[in-house]
């Protein structure tokens, strides 16, 4: 017997004999173990001590699911979780495979559900991430921005339309978040973000805070998020957070993940790569063109990664851009990972 686990593309292969043949099919979540036993052999003690050493072989090899009751059950008469009802099941299968402290992947719902996530840039990127946020269940979304709507934003800033053009980004955004779900609260902000400072109320009580603005540039962005999350003054503690998160040309920048006092933080990021290339010390005589090119696959690709990951921190589950720089490559559809360690005598978070 083949066991195809399609969520981490593992193959298990088992010798079984006709009473575990017999029992797999009947192992949808509504029978006790007595209860298969009597189905496979009625009354023989040899079919039961099959049965439940087949059974404990298939938990210790991750083959059942920890799910209480039938796998397939929604509560009755629970919109919410009817709409989420595929992603409740993906949920399930990561909660099967230990990947989450929570056995229910409606738990993991639930979890997105009570989540505040911060998004500071609604372009091209951004506008995505809202979105798939939205979609996905997350329960408040406080998104950032200063722009209005241009005609140009349209080819790839998918919140918006041609009637937005000449809106405050912040207010279209709030808009079309409720089209896709009335019940995620959004908590527009427009402000131009020009330090560390202009951050602190806006990440007060955010379970994670996305940066993906270029203004003044991606980089520099990061840096004040990185700076107002890991603050002494962050409130609660400190606020998980994704940075980097942009695209130009053929590369789009998925960037780091932190996790305060858990992974490396951007400080030990910029330490890694400062001097990529012999930088420094260089002086720029051609500066960077003041409008880059880009297409809605780009900014989709990056945004929905962010999604992604995002939902990961909110729900609990191990992030994937964390302890690394990442970028992904449009044109051989390949991310690149560099490992970045977590520094011992990182001024911000080593020790």
């Amino acid at each position: 017997m083949v066991f195809l686990l399609t969520g981490s593309r593992v193959v298990k292969r088992f010798v079984v004999n006709d009473h575990v043949l017999k029992m797999i099919p009947l192992l949808d979540g509504s029978r006790t173990v007595e209860q298969l036993c009597d189905l496979v052999g009625p009354g023989s003690r040899e079919a039961a001590d099959e049965v439940t050493g087949a059974l404990d072989v298939m938990r210790r090899e991750r083959l059942l699911s920890v799910v209480d009751g039938p796998a397939d059950a929604v509560p009755p008469d629970d919109a919410d979780l009817e709409r989420h009802d595929r992603q409740i099941r993906l949920f399930q299968d990561l909660c099967d495979e230990g990947l989450s402290a929570d056995s229910r992947g409606i738990e993991l719902q639930r979890r997105l559900r009570r989540a505040t996530a911060v998004v500071c840039g609604l372009g091209g990127v951004g506008s995505w991430l809202v979105q798939g946020l939205a979609a996905a269940g997350v329960g408040t979304l406080r998104v950032c921005d200063f722009d209005r709507v241009e005609r140009s934003n349209l080819g790839r800033q998918i919140l918006y339309s041609t009637s937005d053009i000449g809106r405050l980004k912040t207010e279209a955004a709030a808009e079309r978040v409720a089209v896709i779900d009335p019940q995620v609260r959004v908590e527009p902000v427009t402000r131009r973000i020009t330090s560390p400072g202009d951050l602190s109320d806006l990440i007060a009580g955010a379970d994670v805070v996305v940066g993906c603005g270029d203004q003044p540039s991606p980089y520099v962005l990061a840096g004040w998020i990185a700076a107002a999350c890991m603050s002494s003054t962050a409130r609660p503690a400190p606020v998980p957070h994704i940075v980097g998160g942009s695209y130009a040309y053929h590369v789009g920048i998925l960037g780091t993940t932190v996790i305060p006092g858990t992974t490396a933080c951007w400080q030990c990021v910029r330490a890694e790569t400062a001097n990529d290339h012999g930088r420094e010390g260089l002086e720029t005589i051609v500066a960077r063109r003041a409008v880059g090119a880009a297409s809605a696959p780009m900014s989709g690709l990056v945004g929905l990664a962010l999604t992604w990951e995002a939902m990961r921190v909110l729900a609990g589950l191990p992030p994937a851009l964390a302890n690394s720089w990442s970028e992904l490559d449009f044109w051989n559809l390949r991310v690149d990972t560099r490992a970045i360690p977590r520094r011992p005598d990182c001024p911000v978070c080593g020790g």
